[in-house]
């Protein structure tokens, strides 16, 4: 009987222990710079695989530039892939505002990604990164 009893002591430090160390969720933080100017909000747009990039994120967060730079932390996000998009919203109107279907206000991008002529619409796949405790903060540069 006792050993019956210390084995599941031992099974149930095991699992609490493995519980613990596996996380799977974590702060994603994105350091922003770029800005021109202070005006506006910084407005992050997340996806993941099945959202529609660039048109239907799954998260949209907002913050205020100070020093032309922003920090935008993602609180309780699970691990794996995701694309983002950031808007420097200059009049704070919670869209990207367009000029003759050419975004007017600048953006910046993960994955290094930049939008030109030849690079096409950004998609889940141009912008994707890989979010994990070895890996949760970003540098965007808005251009």
């Amino acid at each position: 009987m006792k050993k019956i009893i210390w084995t599941n002591v031992i099974l149930m430090i095991g699992l609490i222990a493995h519980s613990q160390t596996s996380k799977t969720e974590g702060t994603l933080t994105f350091n922003i710079s770029g800005f021109k100017s202070n005006s506006g909000q910084v407005m992050v747009q997340l996806f993941r695989k099945t959202d529609k990039v660039p048109t239907a994120p799954f998260k949209v967060l907002k913050a205020n530039i100070v020093n032309k730079t922003a920090v935008v932390k993602i609180n309780n996000l699970s691990y794996g892939d995701y694309s983002s998009i950031v808007v420097h919203d200059e009049n704070s109107n919670g869209v990207i505002d367009h000029s003759w279907g050419i975004p007017a206000e600048p953006l910046g991008y993960t994955n290094n990604w930049e939008l030109s002529l030849f690079s096409g619409m950004p998609t889940f796949d141009k912008l994707k990164f890989t979010f994990s405790s070895a890996s949760n903060s970003f540098n965007i540069v808005v251009n």
